[in-house]
């Protein structure tokens, strides 16, 4: 009995010493403030043998954070002798808290891959295995966390850290290493060459900004994510020259003559792949500014936004605006990845996944501090609504708008792909007030033709003929291709107002005379003119020829009708009054709008 005793005891007591776990012992709950500050939470090890390693060592970090974005956060693990380990950088994917989390080297997922709240064991982002390194682990071991991403607060809830008897290995690694020293599984955008430039692709998520803009009477609000898809990281680096405007200061100045914080120049960091072989440039890209209220380095001019109405250009840019935003300067941070919500990935029409960005998370550096910042490929930084992402439009209409987002809007980035940095977002507003603008028009046909007038004075517009077909011009022409009922807008606008209407046009119920009049060389002289016009045309076969002037609200002023034979007529257009009026001229079969000045 006695040897058994002195066995059972000797087993209890070989497990106390090397399954041990050692807990924070300050105060609980323990801020972690929205500062960009680093917070310490020292935990004293004792007791244990004087080495770790394979053999015997750490086992596991567990931990409980309330935070309701832990995507923000950066946690790291410093041993005694100096070395550190980051466990967790940025990851969440929008979600909140770590919940009795266990960071595990044999658990099955990773924290990078999944979203909040953590629940259960992960993998770190780094191997716990880095710190098992021979050193003595009994002294002070100190977790780390800082708020990169500084706007909500949390709380450190537990942690402790555990040591036990064979750690689990490192999963074994893929002999093609793709990471910053080592390009033998990195691939290129081309994958026919294995020499190349490894180049971010910014765009912005369409899904974000379409399912999180909300509208108040003159102000839109709508949150932002940039997505890296190319094959490279986005990186800046700081250059150490500061300025005043042009003016060179030294960077430790805390506000310019003018109030703003000095700007920095940064460069843009490229990685080149050559075979197994990793190096870098850096080029110029813009510059940088620190912003002392929250503790931020900000990309200066990262992202640009407008409200504006669609016209016929296929350029978004070129549309013309009812407002547009401040230049918005980003801390650039991984806050998510494309897998982390439905569609939020999105490059001219196509949803992107992980699994379809080759070099997945490659990248050195991100956050919002001095040191540098950057999103690495397949990740996205975030901007909620109400962080100052807004349009504000005092005495803009109820209708439909785009919000038009643009990437790097002065191309300061070197990119893959430099034609995906725009998109434009429907937007349908209905708090807001109703303006001045009343938008109507008149029309008239004949066959499938159709002139339109715009009855709206002193402002721009924009025409949807029904059939796909849009056009600028205040008093368009339009053939349609087969007849039918088409519903045609009509959107005016000017810089705080912006108003639409419909009406249903009937076109190609007519049917043509069997013949055809040939109406051609119709003239309309002299055209300003300060007394009359003379209006000429000429016709190869007999019809019945209606002359209309209309005003510009659509009224008839005077009308003439009469039957024509053959050949070349001419008639003058008297007693008008100073303005401007449509003479349209229509024939049996055909049908033309010449727009007169009258001085």
């Amino acid at each position: 009995m006695k040897n058994f005793f002195t066995l059972t005891f000797f087993l209890i007591l070989t497990f106390q010493v090397n399954a041990q776990v050692f807990n924070y012992s300050g105060s609980i709950p323990a801020a972690i403030p929205n500062t960009n500050s680093i917070i310490d939470f020292p935990i004293t090890v004792t007791g244990l043998s004087p080495q770790i390693d394979m053999t015997f060592g750490l086992t596991e970090v567990c931990l409980s954070i309330t935070h309701p974005q832990p995507s923000d956060l950066k946690i790291s693990l410093t041993s005694p002798d100096g070395n550190n380990i980051v466990l967790s950088l940025h990851n969440g994917n929008g979600g909140s808290d770590f919940s009795g989390t266990c960071l595990k080297m044999n658990a099955a997922f990773t924290l990078l891959n999944n979203v909040a709240p953590f629940m259960g064991d992960f993998r770190p982002d780094q191997s716990l295995n880095f710190l098992n390194n021979g050193q003595d682990p009994n002294g002070t071991w100190t977790l780390s966390i800082i708020d990169e991403f500084p706007f909500y607060s949390g709380t450190l809830d537990n942690v402790s850290i555990g040591f036990g008897n064979n750690p689990t290995p490192d999963p074994l690694a893929s002999p093609f290493i793709c990471s910053t020293t080592n390009s033998s599984g990195c691939v290129c955008k081309n994958t026919a060459t294995t020499d190349c430039d490894l180049l971010p692709d910014l765009v912005c998520s369409y899904i974000i900004v379409r399912n999180g803009a909300y509208e108040s009477v003159g102000n839109v609000d709508f949150p932002n994510a940039v997505i890296n898809i190319g094959s490279g990281p986005v990186e800046m680096k700081p250059t150490g020259s500061c300025y005043c405007d042009t003016t060179p200061v030294v960077c430790t100045t805390i506000l310019c003559p003018n109030g703003n914080p000095p700007k920095e120049q940064i460069n843009q960091r490229i990685y080149h792949k050559n075979n197994g072989v990793m190096t870098y440039y850096d080029r110029p890209a813009g510059f940088q500014s620190y912003h002392p209220s929250h503790n931020h380095v900000h990309v200066q001019d990262f992202t640009q936004f407008s409200l504006r109405i669609k016209t016929a250009n296929p350029d978004p840019r070129q549309w013309p605006f009812i407002t547009q935003s401040v230049k918005q300067g980003y801390c650039l941070i991984n806050m998510g990845d494309c897998d982390s919500q439905d569609s939020v990935c999105m490059s001219n029409g196509q949803v992107i996944t992980n699994s379809m960005i080759p070099n997945y998370n490659l990248g050195t550096v991100t956050g919002c501090g001095p040191q540098g910042q950057g999103i690495f490929v397949g990740r996205f930084d975030l901007y909620g609504s109400g962080s100052g992402q807004e349009i504000i439009a005092p005495g803009i209409c109820n209708g439909d708008y785009y919000i038009v987002a643009v990437i790097d809007p002065f191309n300061n980035f070197l990119e893959e792909d430099e034609t995906n940095n725009v998109i434009a977002v429907p937007v349908h507003l209905t708090q807001q007030q109703n303006g001045f603008l009343n938008a109507w028009f008149t029309y008239q046909t004949s066959g499938l033709s159709a002139i339109f007038i715009n009855n709206t004075t002193n402002v721009s517009r924009t025409w949807d003929f029904g059939d796909g077909v849009l056009s600028d011009d205040p008093y368009p022409m339009h053939q349609y291709a087969q007849p039918g009922i088409y519903t045609v807008k009509l959107t005016v606008y000017n810089n705080s107002c912006a108003m639409f209407t419909t009406q249903n046009v009937t076109v190609g119920t007519v049917g043509l005379q069997q013949h055809k009049t040939g109406l051609s060389d119709i003239n309309l002289m002299p055209n300003p003119s300060k007394d009359r016009f003379t209006l000429e045309y000429q016709l190869a076969n007999p019809s019945t020829i209606t002359v209309n002037i209309v005003n510009l609200l659509g009224e008839k002023i005077k009308q003439f009708k009469e039957d024509a034979l053959p050949g070349k007529h001419s008639m003058q257009l008297i007693d008008l009054q100073k303005g401007t009026y449509f003479i349209t001229v229509r024939s049996d079969d055909s049908f033309v709008v010449k727009r007169a000045v009258k001085l």
